[in-house]
């Protein structure tokens, strides 16, 4: 009689089967969302990667032009365009400016180890400093340029994205022009 009255219950019930069911779901749900993100995350660091090849491209490809022909011919103001494919979703921007070297009387009083105010010396040399401060300021501003080139492209489907660099380019063959120095003569 004690066999008639023994249930079994070896097996799982339907709220058991369910809830193990959701939980699988929802686990595969969170897999594909990490995945999904680090498939973003490694195409995003792709775009990086090949907009910083893209700008030291572009930026070599400027310095040399400008250290073959010079800055009157190579260096723009404002340039800009597309790269070829498979590259066509980046543009690319340059500019180049003079930089304006302007040494001041400032700098005059700094060399001379004071304010000049109260110097013994005679007002001729204070011009003789101010006209070598102009050349030396004039020479340097011929001499220089600073050079920025970014590369633009849209990541995903709206984020803009930049990377960008500047330098500075010296070319110390640029013509030296000394003013009249205004000294009589006999």
């Amino acid at each position: 009689m004690k066999h008639l009255l023994k249930t079994d219950k070896s097996g799982f019930t339907f709220i058991e089967v369910l809830l193990a069911i959701t939980l699988f779901v929802i686990a595969a749900v969170v897999a594909v969302d990490l995945v999904r993100g680090s498939v973003r995350a490694t195409q995003d660091l792709k775009d990086v990667t090949v907009a910083t090849w893209l700008l030291k491209k572009t930026i070599t490809e400027l310095e040399t032009k400008v250290e073959s022909q010079g800055f009157d011919r190579a260096c723009d103001k404002k340039k800009e365009g597309k790269f070829d494919p498979p590259y066509e979703k980046f543009s690319w921007i340059t500019n180049c400016h003079q930089i304006d070297f302007k040494l001041s009387q400032s700098a005059a009083a700094l060399t001379s180890g004071g304010d000049d105010k109260d110097s013994d010396r005679p007002p001729q040399e204070n011009q003789l400093q101010k006209m070598v401060l102009n050349v030396a300021g004039d020479y340097i501003s011929k001499s220089m340029r600073e050079i920025h080139a970014e590369v633009r492209w849209i990541q995903g489907k709206t984020t803009p994205r930049v990377v960008d660099v500047t330098t500075h380019l010296a070319r110390f063959d640029q013509p030296l022009t000394l003013p009249a120095l205004g000294v009589p003569t006999n």
